[in-house]
């Protein structure tokens, strides 16, 4: 099995838009940071600040996930470069519900890092929610090491 990353084209993005605009506030409000009434909201404001120019924006990738030879699209990966650090950071990585466990994941990334040591990029980066377990499984098979761990008590 063979994974391609295609840059997203406008029709992609504004599926991928409202996807993880939707995701994003919900996974906010499970992990506890925002309240579940205002996180879309905040969520929505967050992308139009992280993407002014869409997926245009300036140092900033969006790809499709597609599956070499059948064109399935399997998965979304947005990815910001910063050339002077030589650093990337993966904003946003998902692999359809229905589509998880085929390892399209671990191959996408696998050709996210072929691609970033290419152009130069000497280290990658990521934010995972801590409930998010199958994700944290994923990245340190991956070789990803904890850097930062926030933590917090909801008190009565």
């Amino acid at each position: 099995m063979l994974i391609n990353l295609r840059p997203m084209s406008e029709f992609d993005f504004n599926q991928f838009l409202d996807a993880s605009i939707d995701n994003y506030a919900k996974e906010k409000a499970a992990a506890g940071n925002w309240r579940a009434e205002e996180a879309f909201e905040k969520s929505r404001q967050e992308f139009d600040r992280l993407l002014p120019e869409g997926r245009n924006t300036e140092g900033h990738t969006l790809y499709t996930i597609v599956v070499e030879g059948s064109e399935e699209k399997v998965g979304s990966l947005w990815v910001k470069m910063d050339w002077n650090a030589k650093e990337a950071f993966i904003y946003e990585f998902n692999v359809h519900d229905e589509k998880q466990g085929n390892g399209f994941g671990t191959e996408a990334i696998n050709v996210l890092e072929r691609i970033l040591t290419e152009h130069g990029i000497t280290g990658l980066s990521l934010h995972v929610f801590a409930h998010n377990k199958q994700a944290i499984r994923l990245y340190e098979r991956l070789g990803f090491a904890t850097t930062n761990i926030n933590m917090k008590k909801i008190l009565d």
